[in-house]
Formats: structure tokens, sequence, C-alpha cells
């Protein structure tokens, strides 16, 4: 647990943009504490670690490594989260098939986020990327390894806040409800 946890509470602070000072405060511990913590060298309690989640609206499964799902919610908020679930649900769907076929559900709106999405731009940008990377995977020039490194480090790229996603497309009922 101490790699994965010392990595993930990190990266909890910095996406709150939180110093290590302010993060204490919120924790009610001491700054120490959470040095040590994100250094590896302390290990936090079981208790710590539950604290940790629910002052932060994390999850414990997230902060252990166990999980790449941040949030308690399973709420997508970012385009890091949203890209994740449409590459896992892609990839165990369309194992079999040419790449091309997978874009082709993207290109034809079938699905009802892709159409709320089709004229972003981060949107279009990242599954045009993902569309290669994925068909040279698909051929074998490119192994399992490389595959899931470009991934890790395209989504790194894209952690930041959706704008304008639609109610629907965030599970929150639509205004005509």
């Amino acid at each position: 647990m101490k790699d994965n946890f010392s990595t993930r509470i990190k990266e909890l602070r910095t996406s709150k943009e939180l110093t290590q000072k302010e993060l204490a405060e919120t924790l009610n511990i001491s700054t120490v504490s959470v040095s040590s913590y994100e250094t590896g060298t302390k290990t936090p309690s079981l208790d710590m670690v539950k604290n940790i989640a629910q002052k932060c609206n994390v999850s414990i499964d997230w902060l252990c490594g166990l999980s790449d799902n941040m949030t308690l919610d399973n709420h997508i908020t970012t385009y890091k989260e949203l890209f994740r679930l449409f590459i896992t649900v892609l990839d165990v769907r369309y194992q079999k098939e040419k790449p091309d076929s997978i874009i082709n559900v993207i290109d034809t709106k079938q699905m009802s986020v892709t159409i709320a999405l089709h004229d972003d731009i981060n949107f279009q940008t990242f599954f045009s990327k993902w569309r290669d990377i994925s068909k040279l995977h698909n051929e074998g020039t490119v192994d399992d390894d490389l595959y899931q490194m470009w991934i890790t480090k395209q989504l790194s790229d894209y952690d930041y806040p959706i704008n304008g996603l639609p109610a629907f497309a965030q599970g929150l009922p639509d205004k005509e409800d």
C-alpha cells in the first residue's frame, strides 16, 4: 500500500491545489505526517485512510491504488475520467474488430455522451489519436505495455474539468423533466 498510497496522496493534494500544510489542516494532522505519507516513510492507519477519503471525497480503493476511479460516486467530472470510461468500454467491446469500426461508433454519434461531445475539440483530438494507436495495437505493431503507457500519458494530459457537459451525461435529470 505504501507506494500506491504515497503516489495517490500527493496526486490528491496537488489536484486540489493544496499545500502540505493546507491538507494537514483539513485532515487535522501534522504537516510532517502529510510529508511522510507522500514520501512513503510513514503508512497511515486504516482510520486515517478513511478520514482522508471522507474529508477529500475520494474512494479508499483509489487511495490504495486498487481503482483508477478517484471519486466516490462515479461522477465523471474530467476529460480523463470520461476518456478512461470510453476506452474501457471500447477496448472490451471491439477487441477483435478493426479500430476503424471503433471510431465509426464515435463518428456516427451512436452513444448519447458522444452526441453531446461530438463537436468538442478535446474529444475529437483524443479519439483521433486513440484510433491511430488502437489500430497499431490491434495489428500487433504496439504491444500491450506500450499501449497502456500511451493511454496513461494521454489521460494525464486531459486531467481537467469538462466544460458544458449536459445534464444527462452528468447523471442529472434534464431540465425538461
